[in-house]
């Protein structure tokens, strides 16, 4: 004897939601929820996008100022190496001057005993013709 069982009824669903019933206060929060991440979401995007348009700037604003700081760099080194030779020579003119002077600095012990032999050797000399004058008047009055 077999007796039928039915099977229990499937948990009956809420009828769908229409635009007629008032929606549930709860789902009007979610819906909130989403317009208020939605609007972030926005924001966040606005932002992403200022700070790339930021990096950008600074990117080529950083460019510039190493080309202008490689062109002054150019400008200023020829001149640099101009005054820089220049230098050198200066000091090469110098180091001659020196060594000239020094030069005339040990010369002039000898030329003061050349001076002062050439002196006594002209006075020797004068004296001489003095006394051969005499020594001439001399033998003429004879």
């Amino acid at each position: 004897m077999a007796t039928e069982t039915t099977a229990p009824a499937p948990p009956s669903l809420p009828p769908p939601a229409t635009s007629a019933e008032p929606r549930h206060p709860r789902l009007s929060g979610f819906e909130q929820l989403d317009a208020r991440v939605k609007e972030l979401t926005s924001s966040q995007a606005e932002l992403l996008e200022k700070i790339q348009k930021l990096k950008q700037e600074v990117q080529n604003w950083r460019s510039n100022v190493e080309t202008q700081a490689k062109t002054c760099q150019n400008s200023e080194e020829g001149p640099r190496l101009g005054l820089d030779s220049e230098v050198e020579q200066l000091k090469l003119e110098m180091k001659e001057i020196r060594s000239a002077i020094e030069e005339e600095k040990a010369n002039l012990p000898a030329q003061i005993v050349t001076s002062e032999t050439s002196n006594t050797n002209t006075e020797q000399q004068a004296l001489q013709t003095q006394v051969l004058k005499v020594d001439t008047d001399a033998s003429m009055e004879e």
